[in-house]
């Protein structure tokens, strides 16, 4: 039977808190600040990058659902990374203080947290186990589960919006011309259709199987 104590966390993070649009390309959280308040993404899609010169690693994409800045209040710690709008959106903002005290009364709350954890240390361990495999490979388990993940169906298969090459070239660590060639190469087989800032992967079932060869 599934638990649905998140979602009733959700829903209590959505009555206390305060919901704002975001912009594509804003900047919703920066490296190194203050650890004031949790977001919960309502619409769009954002992006969460690590901090650097030069190239700036791109460690997961966030949509409807995702809890955002958690960590930082539970540990009284500065943000680790940038949050960015990949697309317009919304969010529920609530401030450090309130998301302390519902966490510390609310079993749903606390649940939250915990899945979003789970989520968070699955991911980490996908990424590094990734990293062993060539960049075709890298790209395609990638779009696999960002596409799965955060995408919508439509007759042409599951479309993922305002993602870029450069962004995918950043998350699996190789170059946009490396990139380019994997994405190709899905283009080949038919198992994927791209536009600006758009992919549709016609065919999951079977990129999970070719994956798994």
């Amino acid at each position: 039977m599934p638990d649905h104590a998140p979602d009733r966390g959700r829903a209590e993070i959505r009555a206390a808190g305060r919901s704002a649009p975001f912009r594509k390309g804003e900047r919703l959280i920066t490296a190194g600040t203050t650890s004031d308040e949790v977001l919960l993404v309502e619409a769009g899609l954002l992006k969460a990058v690590l901090p650097g010169f030069g190239v700036e690693p791109l460690v997961s994409l966030l949509g409807p659902g995702d809890l955002i800045g958690e960590l930082g209040v539970i540990n009284g710690r500065p943000r680790s990374a940038h949050v960015i709008a990949l697309s317009p959106g919304r969010a529920v903002h609530l401030a450090a203080s309130a998301f302390l005290r519902l966490r510390a009364q609310s079993y749903d709350v606390s649940a939250l947290v915990d899945q979003t954890s789970l989520k968070r240390q699955r991911d980490a361990d996908e990424r590094q186990l990734a990293q062993t495999r060539e960049v075709p490979a890298r790209v395609a388990s990638v779009l696999l589960k960002w596409v799965t993940e955060l995408g919508r169906p439509t007759d042409a298969g599951l479309r993922l919006d305002g993602l870029s090459q450069r962004d995918l070239a950043d998350a699996v660590a190789a170059s946009e011309k490396s990139v380019e060639t994997a994405l190709g190469a899905l283009r080949a087989k038919g198992l994927l259709r791209t536009a600006r800032l758009c992919f549709i992967l016609t065919d999951p079932a079977a990129l999970a199987r070719a994956l798994d060869r």
